[in-house]
């Protein structure tokens, strides 16, 4: 018996979880329907919206105390893209290995097979996601006096370089608080899962791009949860910035390897974790020229300097003039 995700959207599986629906008013976003899980999963739902028919939006943040399998036979062909944060979920198509999804963006091309998505009890669930049906494509396309192909069956041959970039990641951010907001207008949804496609036909109809993007820019981009771990790197530096943890102590408070790390916290402040370090023992010497006790000497022994004329030197490179020079500017 087929499932309804064209229609309902999520209904069936918010019934499988015991969800109550709420819509209007009573949702966390009136534009669409919030499904709230019961008290015993804590602060668990997720959200629906149908702008158009043939496509859906949804934000789910959730956790199950034991595992749940939801099985799709969905009729209408279309494109399940989801930015995937956290959680355990493993789909299971036929004839393809099972793919338990990890943090990036993931699409799965329906063509009216069944498959099974397991929902696991692990971690906490968050994910935001998109069913655009063929139809609306279709639809979309023939409306429009320029010609451009796209169908359902072209989905099948997309490396995942081509959907699972900064760009894309940062259209599904901005779908993800629409949203969650409750106040974004319908067409809104309806624009912004046609820029997401976009992004995915221009990376089609230039691959040397997409592929030299890959190679290049990719490892450099920061996602907001990267950002969170170079904060903690950064907050960790600045407590003993005179005597700094070592790259490979940063890189496990950050939970990534040491050259990840580097070219991260490089892409965060422009310039090395080392470069970084010389550059604020420089501003912490600067201070302590304030102090009228400490002769340079003492300040470079303090800032860990065997020559006083190699902390001349760093100190210059950083602020232009030397420690004596400074002293003597502000008459100290």
């Amino acid at each position: 018996m087929a499932t309804n995700e064209y229609f309902d959207g999520n209904a069936e599986l918010a019934a499988q979880l015991r969800c109550t629906k709420n819509s209007g008013e009573l949702s966390r976003c009136p534009k669409g329907i919030t499904y709230v899980f019961p008290p015993e999963n804590g602060d668990s739902w997720f959200i629906d919206i149908h702008p158009k028919p043939g496509l859906f939006v949804s934000d789910a943040y959730f956790t199950l105390h034991q595992p749940v399998t939801k099985t799709y036979e969905i009729e209408q062909p279309g494109l399940f893209l989801c930015s995937f944060e956290s959680g355990d979920v493993t789909i299971f198509e036929r004839g393809k290995k099972a793919k338990r999804m990890r943090q990036g963006i993931h699409l799965m091309a329906n063509q009216g097979k069944p498959f099974k998505v397991v929902f696991g009890n692990e971690k906490h669930i968050r994910y935001t996601g998109v069913w655009v049906f063929a139809d609306f494509i279709s639809k979309y396309l023939q409306d429009r006096e320029w010609k451009e192909s796209l169908t359902i069956n072209d989905a099948l041959t997309w490396p995942s370089h081509y959907y699972n970039t900064p760009e894309l990641l940062l259209h599904f951010q901005q779908l993800r608080f629409a949203i969650r907001g409750g106040v974004t207008p319908l067409m809104y949804f309806e624009s912004k899962v046609i820029a997401i496609l976009s992004l995915i036909l221009c990376a089609v109809q230039t691959p040397k791009h997409a592929e030299w993007f890959q190679k290049k820019e990719r490892p450099k981009h920061v996602t907001y949860q990267n950002q969170q771990f170079i904060w903690k790197v950064k907050a960790e530096l600045d407590k003993e910035i005179l005597n700094p943890p070592s790259v490979k102590q940063l890189a496990a408070i950050a939970g990534m390897g040491t050259t990840k790390l580097r070219i991260l916290f490089k892409s965060c402040y422009g310039m090395s974790i080392a470069d970084y370090v010389r550059q604020e023992k420089m501003n912490h010497a600067l201070r302590l020229l304030w102090h009228d006790e400490m002769s340079i000497q003492n300040i470079s022994s303090l800032l860990g300097y065997a020559r006083p004329s190699k902390f001349t030197e760093a100190f210059k490179k950083i602020h232009g003039l030397t420690p004596r020079q400074v002293r003597q500017s502000f008459n100290l």
